[in-house]
């Protein structure tokens, strides 16, 4: 098991912006973590490194190949220099496109391609079918959440295919070689990319506990920008019917990891497809080869 070290930094570049939602004057924000798996990039939160968790025996999925994080909205110049040094060299961008143009456009990173692959179709992302999903995502128990992340799951096949095959045609396959990295986000990095990502990670033989434990990181790779995303929700009009204390609360939720939640959908795949191997055959068509490929170019010791 990786190392767990309590050692915190704040990070230029990120708004602190005042609002209900937001801590008071003299409450300080938590800082961003600086412990493995993250990394600071300035302007970037939740953002951190897929590899680096442990297989079996000795091994460990590989590190430096691909990042997952929150939108670059706000990612300073800094931050986009922190990306280079990454080696990062592809944007894959699973936001819809009227979230898309909701916050202005998309950030052009110096040096990345930027590659579009929405896990929502146009149709699937309307105000209702949005509203709905908040629904799913804010509820106390796991059946809503569930139910939403199945849906990412079976709606964001071709993404998830493009992504993985990107992986299979650029990465060498020597961990000594610097590869060509690539950065996976949505809005937050906690939804849409941690299924997907949890889903990888089981697939290449990282024990469950452990795949449960990198998808709950989001809480703290989320908390020092959660009142912005709060305060974004609420401006929307998400859960007003409900009132403001009870809105917020929704908001958080939505804006979280609870490890229940990837524990139910853990069991849920088990259920549907058999595990992880069933679903990658199944939803997004890869073979057996490219599996047997993506174990062995992710599996180092």
């Amino acid at each position: 098991m990786p190392p767990k070290v309590s050692m915190l930094a704040d990070i230029p570049g990120e708004e602190n912006i005042p609002s209900r939602s937001s801590p008071t004057a003299s409450t300080a924000l938590p800082l961003h973590p600086t412990f493995f798996p993250f990394h600071i990039i300035p302007g970037i939160s939740n953002f951190r490194d897929v590899g680096g968790w442990p297989i079996s025996g000795e091994s460990h999925v590989r590190k430096g190949v691909l990042y997952r994080g929150s939108d670059t909205n706000r990612v300073t110049p800094d931050g986009i220099a922190r990306l280079q040094e990454l080696h990062i060299k592809t944007d894959f961008d699973l936001r819809s496109s009227q979230q898309i143009e909701r916050t202005g456009g998309y950030k052009v990173l110096g040096g990345m391609t930027r590659i579009w692959t929405p896990v929502f179709a146009d149709e699937q992302y309307t105000e209702e079918a949005a509203k709905q999903r908040y629904e799913l995502y804010a509820g106390e128990g796991t059946d809503g959440i569930v139910t939403a992340f199945i849906e990412i799951l079976t709606s964001g096949t071709t993404m998830f295919r493009t992504v993985l095959r990107h992986l299979l045609a650029t990465i060498p396959p020597s961990s000594d070689e610097t590869a060509p990295a690539l950065f996976m986000h949505c809005t937050t990095g906690n939804n849409r990319t941690g299924v997907f990502i949890s889903l990888l990670l089981l697939l290449l033989g990282v024990p469950e506990s452990v795949v449960i434990e990198e998808y709950a990181l989001s809480e703290k790779g989320l908390a020092p920008t959660r009142h912005i995303n709060v305060e974004r929700l609420l401006k929307k009009g998400a859960f007003k019917e409900y009132g403001p204390e009870e809105a917020q609360r929704k908001c958080e939720r939505m804006v979280g990891a609870r490890p229940e939640s990837m524990r139910a959908l853990i069991e849920e795949v088990k259920r549907r497809w058999g595990g992880p191997e069933g679903y990658f055959k199944e939803h997004v068509r890869l073979t057996g080869e490219e599996i047997a490929r993506l174990k062995t170019l992710l599996n180092v010791t």
